[in-house]
């Protein structure tokens, strides 16, 4: 099955923009537009940058057990399990999977972006 990249491309510009809901590590991440050779328009997220975790602030650790998930650690710790990727920005992993892998690894928790407090307190 071959795809046609321009039917692929104006299938995808059709769409409306998306909002993201107020937990979602694209919440604030601004759109660009990007005008294509046909004069068409391709709106897209604009990159995000993972904050710096020694400017987040502290509010607790959390230990690893056996059989823990990141989702599963991120609804004990913050009430929902999607905020998971704030576990991983804290601990800079690319793959947040990796983050429950080894049980006995202490996590650090932090307050959102943009909260006082950093300088890793």
């Amino acid at each position: 099955m071959s795809i046609d990249p321009t039917a692929f491309l104006a299938s995808v510009t059709a769409a409306p923009p998306v909002h993201h809901a107020p937990n979602s590590r694209y919440r604030d991440i601004p759109t660009a537009e990007l005008t294509n050779p046909d004069g068409t328009s391709t709106v897209h997220l604009r990159r995000r940058f993972v904050p710096e975790p020694d400017l987040l602030a502290t509010v607790g650790r959390v230990r690893v057990r056996d059989g823990d998930r990141i989702d599963t650690l991120a609804a004990e710790v913050f009430g929902d399990p999607t905020l998971f990727w704030r576990l991983a920005d804290t601990g800079l992993e690319p793959r947040p999977a990796a983050l429950t892998a080894e049980p006995g690894r202490v996590l650090r928790v932090t307050a959102a972006e943009g909260i006082p407090g950093g300088g890793g307190a």
